[in-house]
């Protein structure tokens, strides 16, 4: 009878330790179990570089969001406040206010969102001392990724789609992408 030979033993017992180290370990006799992760407080705040496209005009500017909520096992809701500051291609001032909410879903360290938003637009005049302006809704769907954590401290990026319709005055469409960075507290359960 012949004997396996050694790289096929060597790789039957590395498969074997790396699946024993991949199960979970049993809790000590006497410990507690560990308890679902159950609601909190949350706060998260973003800083990013923001595109839009409004009657095909490029608008670049700076975005600024506060998200106030709570987590609720893998899901969270959040109340948000935006601020973007931009310039259009052609050198108008632009700000847009949105105010809304935001449905969350995370998946270990990635986050699916859906802010939902009403927002102002207002883009400032060259020949005389006022604005267009207007209101509007949108969404803004994204991704997030957690880059480092600690203790309810994370550190993300975020990737989102800005997708707007402004309603009053004249009807327009805005789109544009945004690239955030951020931090999330989350109050220990």
């Amino acid at each position: 009878m012949r004997l396996p030979s050694t790289p096929f033993v060597f790789a039957v017992l590395l498969v074997s330790a790396r699946a024993a180290a991949d199960e979970p370990a049993a809790p000590a006799p006497g410990a507690p179990a560990a308890a679902p992760v159950g609601n909190r407080f949350s706060l998260k705040v973003a800083l990013g570089g923001d595109y839009r496209s409004l009657y095909g005009v490029p608008i670049y500017g700076g975005d600024a969001h506060l998200f106030i909520g709570a987590e609720m096992g893998l899901f969270a809701v959040y109340g948000t406040a935006g601020l973007t500051i931009a310039t259009t291609q052609y050198g108008l001032a632009t700000t847009i206010i949105d105010l809304g909410c935001s449905f969350e879903r995370r998946f270990d360290r990635f986050t699916l969102g859906l802010p939902l938003r009403p927002s102002y637009l207002r883009i400032s005049r060259v020949t005389t001392s006022g604005a267009l302006d207007s209101l509007g809704v949108g969404v803004a769907p994204f991704v997030g990724f957690d880059l480092l954590a600690s203790e309810g401290h994370v550190l993300f990026l975020a990737a989102s789609m800005n997708l707007d319709e402004y309603l009053v005055g004249s009807t327009s469409f805005a789109w544009g992408p945004t690239l955030s960075i951020g931090y999330r507290d989350d109050e220990p359960p």
